[in-house]
C-alpha cells in the first residue's frame, strides 16, 4: 500500500477554555476548563485522516519526555503510524497554549524540538511507495525551511501528489513560499493567511492571486465555508452552520477531509470542498482538534442532516 505521510510540526496543546475576559498585561483571569490534548497541524490532520478511514503516517520530531510520549500514544490511539516520529533526547516537546474565549482564540507556542526538525530527521523510506505528502506548520520548523522545496521535488519525483498548509508566519515574510507554490498539488490557507501571503485586501482577490502561482489553492473562510477555483471560476462553497464548542483543529480536519475525499473517494474539487467543510464543521462541535474522531459515515450523516 502506498503511503500518505503528514510531515511537519509535533507538539501538545494546552487548552484553557471559557475565558472570563480577554487576556491583557498584568491581568489574571479565570477559565471554565483546562485539558491537555494532541496538537500540531500535521498530527491533527493525520489523526483526522485515519479516523475517516485512511492509512496515515506522521513524520516529525518531538522530545524524549512525557509530552513526547503522550504525542506518540495519542497518534497510535487514533490509528496513525508513528514509525517516522523521532525523539530528540536533549530537547523538550513543543507546546502550544490555547486561550479560548467564545469564537476568539489566543495562541502561544513554545516550539521545543520542532526547531531542530530538519532533513536528516526524514528517512529515505518516506519517499518509497509514497502516494501523497502533506506538509504543515513549516514556520515552526525553522531548520526545515531551506529544504521544503527539495522535499516537494523529491515527492514529485516519487510520483506522489503534494499539499501544504504552512500556517501563519509570525514575521509575515512567507519565506520560501514562491518556490513551494508551483510544486504543490493543493495549497490550504485560511483567509487571513491568504491575504497576507498575497498582499491583497479581499479573500476572493487573494485566491485569484494564489491561483496564478499554484495549481489548486483552497482558502478556508471559517463559518462562511471555503473558496476555490472551480471550472475556472472563483467559487464560494458555503458551510452549514454549527453550534461551535471549539474551533481548535477545524482547519486541519478540513485538510484531512479534502485529501480523503480526493484520494480515497475520487471526488471532484467541488464535492471535496463540500465534504471538507463538513469535516471541519463537525470537528467544531467537539473540544480539541482530535476529539471528534469522525468516520466517513459520521461526516456523511452530518451532511445529510444539514440538507
Amino acid at each position: 500500500m502506498k503511503k500518505v505521510v503528514f510531515l511537519g510540526d509535533c507538539n501538545v496543546d494546552l487548552i484553557m477554555d471559557g475565558l472570563e475576559d480577554d487576556p491583557g498585561p498584568d491581568k489574571e483571569i479565570g477559565c471554565a476548563s483546562f485539558h491537555i490534548a494532541m496538537g500540531a497541524s500535521s498530527c491533527i490532520a493525520a489523526a483526522a485522516y485515519a479516523s475517516l478511514g485512511g492509512d496515515a503516517r506522521v513524520c516529525g520530531l518531538c522530545g524524549d519526555d512525557e509530552f513526547g510520549k503522550l504525542m506518540r500514544e495519542k497518534l497510535a490511539a487514533a490509528g496513525v503510524r508513528t514509525d517516522m516520529v523521532r525523539c530528540a533526547a536533549s530537547e523538550k516537546t513543543g507546546v502550544t497554549v490555547n486561550l479560548v474565549r467564545g469564537a476568539a482564540r489566543y495562541q502561544v507556542t513554545y516550539p521545543g524540538a520542532m526547531v531542530r526538525f530538519t532533513l536528516t530527521d526524514i528517512p529515505d523510506a518516506l519517499f518509497h511507495d509514497l502516494r501523497h505528502l502533506h506538509i504543515s506548520g513549516v514556520y515552526q520548523t525553522k531548520a526545515l525551511l531551506p529544504h521544503v522545496a527539495g522535499i516537494l521535488a523529491r515527492a514529485a519525483d516519487a510520483g506522489a501528489t503534494t499539499s501544504l498548509d504552512c500556517q501563519w508566519d509570525p514575521g509575515e515574510r512567507w519565506e520560501g513560499l514562491d518556490s513551494w507554490l508551483p510544486r504543490l498539488s493543493w495549497l490550504f490557507a485560511n483567509a487571513q493567511e491568504a491575504r497576507s501571503m498575497t498582499g491583497t485586501n479581499g479573500t476572493a482577490e487573494a485566491l485569484r492571486a494564489l491561483a496564478d502561482q499554484t495549481p489548486c489553492p483552497v482558502v478556508k473562510t471559517g463559518a462562511e465555508g471555503a473558496r476555490a477555483i472551480v471550472n475556472g471560476r472563483e467559487t464560494l462553497v458555503p458551510a452549514a452552520p454549527v453550534d461551535v464548542v471549539d474551533t481548535i483543529g477545524a482547519g486541519d480536519n478540513f485538510n484531512a477531509g479534502f485529501l480523503f475525499a480526493v484520494m480515497e473517494k475520487d471526488m471532484h474539487l467541488l464535492e471535496a470542498v463540500r465534504f471538507a467543510n463538513a469535516a471541519g464543521g463537525l470537528s467544531c462541535t467537539f473540544r480539541g482538534g482530535t476529539d471528534a474522531r469522525s468516520s466517513w459515515q459520521d461526516v456523511c450523516h452530518f451532511m445529510e442532516k444539514q440538507t
